[in-house]
């Protein structure tokens, strides 16, 4: 049976596209349904049953409940759900927060069922993901946002085939997503505390020696620690915290490169240029044209 009620208590600056796509992409691709950004009033509720689509709905800021699969769960900022809309649903603005800042994707397609099933194993059942720090998911929904409405220069096929690239991407960032949630079980609780720690600090000056006289233990054990447990060094894992910041503010201000540059930790400007370049193949510069950033 199906079912639809909602109450759409949204700001007039939140954004909603509708979508349409070709037929030939709906039987090969995943593909777009509609998507959005939504700034929602405490009012804000959906209460839904038999759509052939899925959702994932991303937590900017706020906060959220969502019910789902004989569970009640709250979704925070930096949390994410990707559910199965075929089923009963009912997700709301946290009446204790009273606002709730999110990003969505509703789509479907051949391949889409089997991602969706994917990340339900890998999350044993779970519905909620939280996100790392160094996830792109925030930068794929913003691409996919970014797109609309369509540039006349592309036709309708060639726009569903970018499209589909970029929900790919997604689906699968949920997935990793879910693997680092459960990986971080098996870590031992002081390599979870230094990257914990990483995670707060990632800004400061930070050397091998002062975090092991921070948590007691030899530095080359703590490296050796580290390494095996998340697959780098710490200074490597800081490398890449510092740089997902700096993308998220390349992308999101118009701040110079140096001081950009300070703030993720990193005084000297022309180290940062080249360990940007290193890793993401740009300058600094060149990422923010590409983001059309003023």
């Amino acid at each position: 049976m199906d079912i639809f009620s909602y109450n759409l208590d949204i700001k007039p600056d939140s954004l909603w596209y509708y979508v349409d796509t070709t037929a030939e992409a709906k039987a090969n691709f995943v593909y777009l349904h509609e998507l959005g950004h939504f700034k929602a009033g405490e009012k804000y509720f959906t209460i839904r049953q038999g759509l052939d689509s899925f959702l994932i709905k991303m937590t900017l800021s706020g906060g959220g409940i969502l019910e789902y699969n004989g569970q009640t769960q709250k979704i925070g900022a930096g949390q994410f759900f990707w559910i199965d809309c075929a089923n009963w649903q009912h997700y709301r603005t946290d009446p204790e927060i009273g606002h709730w800042d999110v990003v969505w994707v509703h789509f479907s397609g051949p391949t889409a069922a089997a991602y969706y099933e994917a990340y339900k194993e890998m999350f044993d059942g779970a519905t909620i993901g939280k996100l790392p720090l160094d996830s792109p998911m925030g930068m794929l929904m913003d691409m996919l946002l970014n797109r609309f409405p369509l540039s006349e220069k592309k036709s309708f096929f060639e726009a569903d085939i970018l499209n589909s690239g970029v929900l790919t991407q997604l689906m699968i960032a949920c997935i990793s997503a879910a693997q680092s949630s459960t990986e971080a079980v098996h870590i031992p609780p002081v390599v979870q505390e230094i990257r914990s720690y990483l995670n707060i600090n990632y800004d400061q000056r930070i050397t091998l020696d002062g975090l092991a006289h921070e948590f007691n233990l030899d530095s080359h054990y703590l490296q050796k620690l580290f390494k095996r447990y998340i697959n780098q060094s710490p200074a490597t894992y800081v490398i890449h915290l510092r740089m997902a910041q700096a993308k998220t503010l390349l992308r999101t201000t118009s701040q110079p490169v140096s001081e950009i540059a300070s703030r993720v930790g990193m005084d000297n400007v022309s180290h940062f240029t080249r360990t940007f370049k290193k890793l993401e193949g740009l300058t600094p510069v060149q990422y923010r044209k590409f983001w059309n950033v003023v």
